[in-house]
């Protein structure tokens, strides 16, 4: 992933994970006992039980903390692990990256014996923030380019369930 090896270099520093999000992402992990981190850049978001981090950019692999789930430097793509390789596998905030969504999401389905974690944006929702909407439309309009339509995602993931944004706290 040549943006992140030019890009990440100081991600570890500046992108700190969210407790409600972290929160959120952990219970839809539910008991899994084994979860895999694909496109885990610095492992923000991983449980504990997490055992393997795949990652394409080798700049996001040496920001990882020391102990944290050991890293498989590859793409979301072409995952070369065996079939049903844990619990469950988790993607947070890295699907608009993927250069082949149906490649990726069908690696997603083939490792995970029981569940299959995305955490991502509704570009439709996101686009209506007001501050996008009237002071940086060109933000939202780059990010509209990236993102994933999340019935897309749904259905490419078997028509799982999501939710479109959470119980307020």
């Amino acid at each position: 992933m040549a943006t992140y090896d030019r890009i990440g270099t100081t991600y570890s520093g500046t992108r700190r994970p969210d407790p409600r999000i972290a929160a959120r992402i952990h219970a839809a992990l539910g008991d899994a006992a084994t979860v895999i981190n694909v496109g885990a850049g610095t492992g923000s978001y991983e449980p504990p039980h997490t055992v393997l981090a795949v990652e394409p950019s080798a700049v996001m692999i040496a920001q990882r903390p020391a102990g944290s789930a050991p890293s498989l430097q590859a793409s979301a793509e072409s995952i070369p692990l065996a079939d049903n390789s844990a619990d469950a596998v988790m993607a947070v905030l890295t699907v608009h990256h993927w250069s082949d969504l149906e490649a990726g999401v069908g690696e997603l389905l083939r490792i995970a014996r029981r569940r299959v974690v995305v955490f991502t944006w509704d570009q439709t929702v996101y686009r209506k923030f007001w501050l996008l909407d009237e002071y940086l439309p060109e933000v939202a309009a780059f990010t509209g380019t990236r993102s994933v339509p999340v019935d897309r995602l749904t259905a490419l993931l078997g028509g799982a369930p999501h939710r479109d944004r959470p119980d307020p706290a």
